[in-house]
């Protein structure tokens, strides 16, 4: 899914469905109250016409899709009828479905139901799968780097220091443990930059786990809120959307003021498995897991111990879709340094934001985080 516009740091999944769902660039048409959908319940007791994805949770489905378009660069309207997403009336949703049927096999036969095999594998961001091999091009490297295999173990580097030891420098870099742990709120004013385009952008965050993005808009904001367990996204003229609970989870990374002190909470398990550069600078590379899923790599300066770039994966049916954030500019602020520069990247898209202006510890109200309320009663939705 291309994307030039409506991007906010740690929300760009939310506003990817805006403008897949509600029809910002393609003219699809989905109700709000469509998109209601409860994790509990499965997909095919959520949308309609359900085949290959059946039992998995109904919170799943569109980063599953998400993760589809990413690998084959292209539009939800590529497979799906525009304002009726349940259709089976183009091959190319027929033929995803034997694709998918294909891939499960392949992992379940072959490699123990391990995700080793999915549509990146062969598609490599294009719709159709590459069968000949790539001659080396100048300048050419890999946006992202390639998580470590699920379920597999390497030996941590000689010498390598324990994660705790890592983030214990992080936490001092920063200002330490007791001057983070008196942030309760953050105001941040300044630009985020896409291509040419270049637009003002607030942020204001308030502990535990709740921020808003604005980013000003010619035609009205953009708006991304999360409220410690959900989230939602609005464009001026959209309806309100809600974030998937996967994007929501691994979000936390970015909206938690008190993270250095926290990322122990976050994962079941942490790694320092590898050093890696990022630049000039060499890292120590921390590897966050919860329920033995990679679910981030976090890139730690070996001598200044600041946070250089978080990799951070949403787990989807098909695989780990990646955001990929790059920090530069440290400050201190009141006593505590912060990135005035992100750098934010996903499959497709990127952006940066350059902060302009800190206020800490200000009056944020609660109201703002709250899903505006402006839908019917559910229905029974669309679905892949």
């Amino acid at each position: 899914m291309k994307m030039n516009i409506h991007f906010s740091i740690g929300t760009v999944l939310g506003l990817l469905a805006i403008r897949c769902l509600a029809g910002a660039s393609s003219g699809l048409q989905i109700s709000p109250a469509e998109l209601e959908v409860s994790p509990a319940k499965p997909a095919e007791a959520v949308y309609k016409n359900i085949q290959q994805l059946k039992g998995i949770p109904a919170d799943q489905i569109i980063p599953a899709m998400q993760f589809i378009t990413y690998s084959l660069g292209v539009e939800c309207s590529f497979c799906h009828v525009e304002g009726a997403f349940d259709r089976d009336d183009k091959k190319q949703k027929l033929m995803a479905r034997e694709m998918m049927q294909m891939m499960l096999t392949i992992n379940r036969v072959n490699f123990h139901g391990r995700r080793e095999v999915s549509c990146f594998t062969c598609h490599r961001g294009s719709s159709q799968p590459l069968t000949t091999p790539l001659v080396a091009q100048v300048g050419t490297e890999a946006p992202f780097e390639h998580p470590r295999d699920e379920g597999k173990e390497e030996p941590a580097p000689a010498n390598m220091p324990s994660p705790e030891k890592i983030l214990v420098a992080f936490t001092d870099a920063l200002g330490g443990a007791s001057a983070i742990g008196r942030l309760s709120t953050r105001v941040e004013k300044g630009t985020i930059r896409f291509g040419e385009k270049k637009l003002p952008i607030e942020i204001s965050s308030k502990d535990p786990g709740r921020r808003i993005t604005l980013i000003h808009m010619p035609d009205g904001d953009s708006v991304t809120a999360y409220d410690t367990t959900f989230g939602w996204t609005h464009a001026q003229n959209r309806p309100v959307l809600d974030i998937a609970a996967p994007e929501v989870a691994s979000a936390r990374l970015e909206t938690d003021l008190h993270l250095p002190i926290r990322l122990n909470q976050l994962f079941s398990d942490l790694h320092s498995d590898r050093a890696e550069k990022i630049g000039d600078h060499d890292t120590f590379v921390v590897s966050g897991y919860i329920a033995d899923k990679l679910a981030a790599n976090l890139y730690f300066d070996e001598h200044s111990g600041l946070l250089l770039r978080m990799v951070r994966y949403v787990d989807t049916p098909f695989g780990l879709s990646p955001t990929q954030i790059d920090f530069e500019d440290y400050r201190s602020v009141g006593g505590v340094k912060m990135a005035f520069q992100r750098v934010v990247a996903r499959p497709g898209s990127r952006f940066t934001i350059q902060i302009e202006e800190v206020r800490d510890n200000v009056p944020v109200g609660d109201a703002q985080f709250a899903r505006p309320q402006e839908r019917s009663s559910p229905q029974n939705q669309s679905s892949p």
